[in-house]
């Protein structure tokens, strides 16, 4: 629920900052923590264990599977997913799972061949590296770049829409700016930021 909040806010910031040009990236992180949390939110006992790891593994290759027909099909994909299982509490299955490939237009054999092939494992590998990588260890983390400046970023952990907001201002947001204040001044100039 706290991912799908915060891709939502993510989606919010790049349309509210249009001149801005915008590159994000949501990334499937699972862990010992995530898998721990989802057991708690879910109040599932230890015994589950097994099972939501392959669920969430699962649902992370097909998200690859569908970002391998584009980035918007592939994000879309995935927020229908969430949709469907965190608001109108339906069952992950493979009828929802090319119920929401039809939904967003992707081609169906293709999709049901990647979600099972070893490019899209590779491709959830090399997330789970770059998230080490980054010291990203829970979900609903952002790692900011600002594709013009210095090669470095800025993790947050439980971010949110004022949050982001704030730091893709650049150090020239005043404490008592508002967001859409901020939003509205930032839509004139045109730096640059990656968000993964």
């Amino acid at each position: 629920m706290q991912c799908y909040r915060c891709e939502q806010d993510v989606l919010r910031i790049d349309k509210d900052l249009q001149q801005t040009k915008l590159q994000y990236q949501f990334v499937p992180l699972i862990n010992m923590h995530t898998i721990q949390n989802t057991l708690h939110r879910y109040g599932l006992s230890a015994s589950h264990h097994q099972a939501v790891s392959e669920l969430l593994y699962q649902v992370s290759l097909d998200y690859k599977a569908a970002l391998f027909q584009g980035g918007k099909r592939g994000r879309h994909y995935l927020l229908q997913l969430q949709t469907a299982i965190i608001k109108d509490a339906r069952r992950y299955s493979p009828a929802l799972v090319e119920e929401i490939a039809r939904q967003v237009g992707l081609d169906l054999e293709m999709f049901l061949a990647d979600r099972q092939s070893d490019l899209a494992r590779e491709a959830f590998v090399a997330d789970q590296k770059m998230a080490n990588e980054l010291g990203v260890t829970r979900t609903a983390t952002a790692v900011i770049f600002d594709t013009t400046g210095p090669d470095y970023g800025v993790l947050i952990n439980d971010f949110d829409y004022d949050t982001l907001i704030q730091l893709l201002h650049d150090g020239q947001l005043q404490v008592m700016q508002t967001a859409q204040d901020f939003i509205d001044r930032f839509n004139h100039v045109q730096p640059r930021f990656r968000i993964l």
